[in-house]
């Protein structure tokens, strides 16, 4: 499996007021803003390696509800690698697919693992968060 996942991308987090949880993880815990979708409410900042994934609650085509939604697991080539999980029983929700689909960021998939937590594997397409220079 080492050679599947480089790994933890990001964890995401849903909630009703995105300026105000963008204000606590910046402004009170001190991480740093490092990239997010223009146009849709979803913000990332740092946690070290691994950053948090803020959704605000008007993101489209994304479940409601605040708290815990899921972990992203960085790929290098998410084809190759939900081929090989696939051959080991794991299911996927469906194929690979480009986001945003009109200006694609990354590639994702997404399956849950035995207990139905939901797990992403990601696959960035430039710079490892969206509207940020970092690579």
């Amino acid at each position: 499996m080492r050679e599947l996942i480089a790994g933890a991308h990001h964890i995401a987090l849903f909630t009703a007021d995105l300026e105000r949880l963008r204000d606590f993880y910046t402004n009170v815990l001190g991480l740093e803003e490092v990239g997010r979708f223009e146009g849709r409410p979803i913000v990332f900042v740092a946690a070290g390696a691994t950053a948090i994934e803020l959704v605000g609650d008007k993101a489209p085509d994304e479940p409601r509800g605040q708290g815990w939604n899921h972990l992203a697991l960085e790929v290098g080539d998410i084809d190759a690698a939900v081929a090989a999980l696939e051959a080991r029983g794991v299911v996927f929700q469906g194929p690979p697919a480009d986001f945003p689909p009109e200006a694609p960021r990354a590639r994702i998939a997404f399956f849950r693992d035995p207990d139905g937590n939901l797990l992403e594997l990601i696959q960035p397409l430039g710079a490892r968060y969206p509207g940020a220079g970092n690579g």
